[in-house]
């Protein structure tokens, strides 16, 4: 049997320790972690192995040379561009004519790949994945599989929403030749978007192997550190190197030659590469030393790895700490907190890092210096920049100038130079500046910039979804806190950025690895100040104008202090209303407080409609994208009975049967009507362009669009819409809403650990194994009596949502209590 070894990924998420060398090549207990993998295929007589290159790769040859120095024979494959994980071993199909096992260079694993095999064979299966759990299982494929080992659901690194397990593909696979025969040449195919969907979709058995035993994919520093440290304390069954040397209470591993005095305290598990020297009364608790490292006397280092020839001066003290290669360090140097830097940086004496600092190559840091902040892009504030699309952070903390700038140069780094891009904001101070930063750096990648300056949220979607730009930038005030600053980031056609750019745009960032064009080739700002106008215009052309006219509709509306004041109370005067308009005008100190005072800006509403006998009352939210509406008879109605009501209103003066797009939490007790065709579609990260062909997108909490006008969220819009199929039904609000059939929802969140999530999804997904359910987004089981409960993982908060759903109050109470009682006690059973 051979094996194919993944070795070509760039390791992005894991820099600064892949600067210098691929990700395979990080070295682990002093080796790279691609030779404990060649290791494990050659104790189980696999000695013939197919190395996919990409990334640096003669780093990888160089090392390894033909593998006659590690028992095993080496074939280097080198694809010419990124064909996905199946299209670059279609590259090594010439050297395959049997069962060969596929195995990524950068896993940390004591599976017995030997019973893995004899799975594969036992099966005569053409596929065999390996899975097991994690805590975490959005990075990976989610798998649930049959008693048998069948494998019956697989969905590739999926969001929260659609974890329905936390059993996970390893990426160690075993294959058949024939499996050649379903990848393309020379396109990107991956085995778990495109291979394995294929024999789903064909009914062809493929199986899953649960192995028992360690396994981590080493994804970032923090997983990194976490392998190390549970390889010394005995986690994983991996042979220390060398061999052991009694010293004191502690395990102490040696591969060569090494110079410890007897006054050195060894604590734990220690391992020590040839040539390391350790001066006197140093004390090592967990660590691994390099070859060539030089500990100066009176250290004391818990939870260290260095790697080649690191010096570190006298009296230092490290916690959790990785010094890559040619690292030097001062006297008195104390990084107690975690902290990662990267090769041939020099540290001063008493040097004192904060809390989990990184610092790239290179670098040079002065004596008595305290470091606060990551050396190179500034504060990485979190793993990953995005949520959804939007980059949330403190103003002028998290979400700096310098953060704006940068963010900027990644995203016009990753557009083609001499295109342009639509930047808006609100009103707020703090937008303007992080804007003006932002420009800067798109600017600086040739990239133009169509500045409409204050915007509407939905005025500049409209524009984009138009013509004219390669993607869309907006800065406002973040609904989670007035302290706060949130950046949406919008693709050509005004949907918000899918993952894919997400990450494209991570990368560039936390590279720094930025287009920089020459002085005659910087990007130009065109300011344009008619896009308003332009969308006036199409909100009239879309709208019955006459029927709404001929109602005189009386409306109280509260805008929120936002950025709709100079355009909808204009136009409800031109469709005919009769507006009174509250907080229409910009207030920086009242809009920063506008998300907390929501509930008495209804109330107030509320009270107005009852005391003018106004025909309905309209909240909505300052950037114009979130509606809340007050019925003719001053009630306030939640969101998801305005969901309904669209639905209901549409249903009654349609001519044809009308096709929408909701969320799987909306209520479904209109899903039976012969007049609506409905779509049920995930909660966040919607592709609304995708749905043109439906008359209405609800993607909850009072957002609606309506995609003849326009497909993403807009409040302006659907109050006029509201208004027009009030006027065709002939029915006031208060009417239309009552006449809603009865059901009751109910919600609640339960507090929840992310590593805890897939377990509580899998327990969900076993419970429900006899019953009805869907898994669109989350699990959702159906009970004989038609009412639902849905399980929905929130995607950026510790938290689990339970959304029940009956015809009745006490059933929905009564079925949300008991599946919150259910999904408690799987919580506690995990941590008992």
């Amino acid at each position: 049997m051979k094996a194919v070894l993944m070795a070509g990924g760039f390791g992005t998420r894991i820099q600064p320790l892949t600067y210098a060398a691929p990700k395979p090549m990080v070295p682990l207990l002093n080796k790279p972690m691609m030779e404990h993998i060649i290791e494990k295929l050659k104790a189980v007589g696999i000695t013939q192995i197919i190395v996919l290159l990409y990334h640096m790769p003669e780093v990888v040859r160089d090392y390894f040379g033909d593998g006659s120095n590690f028992g095993v024979e080496l074939e280097y494959v080198l694809p010419d561009d990124d064909f996905g994980t199946a299209g670059a071993v279609k590259k090594a199909e010439r050297f395959i004519d049997d069962t060969f096992m596929i195995v990524s260079g950068d896993l940390v694993t004591d599976f017995d790949l030997g019973k893995i095999i004899a799975f594969h064979h036992e099966k005569k299966t053409p596929i065999t994945i390996t899975l097991t759990s994690v805590p975490n299982p959005l990075e990976f494929g989610v798998v649930i599989t049959d008693p048998n080992g069948r494998i019956l659901r697989f969905l590739e690194k999926p969001g929260w929403g659609e974890v329905f397990s936390d059993t996970i593909n390893t990426g160690i696979y075993l294959l058949e030749p024939e499996v050649f025969n379903l990848i393309p040449e020379g396109i990107s195919f991956d085995f778990s978007k495109d291979l394995f969907p294929i024999y789903m979709r064909d009914s062809v058995p493929i199986y899953g192997y649960n192995a028992e035993g360690y396994w981590r994919d080493v994804g970032n520093p923090d997983s990194y550190r976490e392998a190390v440290h549970d390889i010394l304390r005995g986690k994983v069954n991996l042979a220390f190197p060398g061999e052991r040397v009694a010293h004191g209470g502690g395990e102490l591993w040696s591969e060569g030659w090494a110079q410890i005095p007897d006054s050195v305290r060894i604590e734990g598990a220690v391992v020590l590469g040839h040539g390391v020297e350790v001066g006197e009364e140093v004390t090592l608790r967990d660590c691994v030393l390099g070859p060539g490292t030089v500990v100066g006397a009176g250290s004391v280092l818990q939870n260290t790895v260095t790697w080649k020839n690191v010096r570190i001066g006298a009296a230092a003290s490290f916690r959790d700490v990785v010094l890559c290669d040619e690292v030097t360090t001062g006297v008195k140097a104390t990084m107690e907190k975690g902290a990662i830097v990267a090769g041939r940086t020099e540290l001063g004496d008493n040097v004192n890092f904060e809390k989990d600092i990184m610092v790239w190559p290179d670098k040079k840091i002065e004596s008595d210096s305290t470091l606060s902040a990551n050396m190179v892009w500034g504060d990485k504030w979190k793993k990953s920049v995005f949520e959804g699309g939007v980059v949330r952070g403190h103003t002028n903390v998290e979400l700096s100038p310098e953060f704006s700038a940068k963010m900027g140069a990644a995203l016009g780094s990753i557009l083609p130079q001499g295109s342009a891009i639509l930047v808006s904001r609100d009103y707020l101070r703090s937008s303007r500046m992080l804007k003006r930063a932002f420009l800067g750096g798109i600017l600086s990648t040739g990239v133009n910039v169509h500045d409409v300056k204050m915007a509407a949220v939905p005025v500049a979607r409209y524009k984009m979804a138009s013509f004219g730009e390669e993607a869309g930038v907006h800065f406002q005030q973040s609904g989670a806190g007035e302290r706060k600053t949130e950046v949406a980031f919008y693709d050509q056609e005004g949907n918000i950025i899918d993952t894919g750019k997400e990450k494209s745009i991570e990368r560039l960032f936390f590279k720094e690895n930025f287009r920089r064009v020459g002085h005659n080739e910087v990007g130009e700002i065109l300011e344009l100040t008619n896009i308003s106008d332009f969308y006036c215009e199409g909100y009239l052309r879309a709208l019955d104008v006459d029927s709404i006219r001929a109602k005189r509709f009386n409306v109280v509306l509260d805008l929120g202090y936002g950025t709709t004041g100079d355009i909808l109370p204009g136009l409800l005067s031109k469709i005919g209303c009769r507006p009174v308009v509250l907080n229409a005008y910009p207030d920086e100190r009242r809009l920063s407080r506008r998300t907390q005072e929501l509930g008495a800006s209804l109330d107030q509403v509320s009270a107005i409609v009852t005391t003018l006998k106004a025909d309905v009352g309209f909240c909505l939210s300052p950037g114009g994208e979130y509606l809340h509406v007050v019925d003719n008879a001053g009630i306030v109605r939640p969101a998801h009975q305005t969901t309904m009501l669209f639905l209901s209103l549409l249903a009654q003066t349609a001519a044809a049967p009308v096709r929408a797009f909701l969320p799987v939490t909306a209520p479904r007790v209109l899903d039976e009507r012969q007049e609506l065709v409905i779509v049920r579609g995930k909660t966040t990260s919607v592709r609304t362009s995708e749905h043109l062909d439906c008359a209405y997108i609800c993607q909850g909490g009072g957002r609606f669009a309506f995609p003849h006008f326009l497909h993403s969220p807009d409040g302006m819009f659907a109050i006029a819409k509201m208004l027009e199929l009030l006027a065709a039904a002939g029915v006031s609000v208060h009417e239309a809403y009552e006449a809603l059939p009865t059901y009751a929802l109910r919600r609640r969140e339960l507090p929840c650990p992310v590593d805890k999530k897939g377990l509580a999804m899998r327990r969900m997904s076993e419970d429900s194994v006899d019953k009805e359910a869907g898994f669109v987004d989350g699990i959702q089981v159906f009970d004989e009596e038609g009412a639902t409960i849905l399980l929905l993982p929130d995607p950026h908060r510790p938290l689990l949502h339970l959304v029940s759903e009956a015809g009745e109050e006490k059933k929905a109470e009564s079925l949300i209590d008991e599946y919150e009682a259910k999904v408690r006690s799987w919580l506690e059973e995990s941590t008992a």
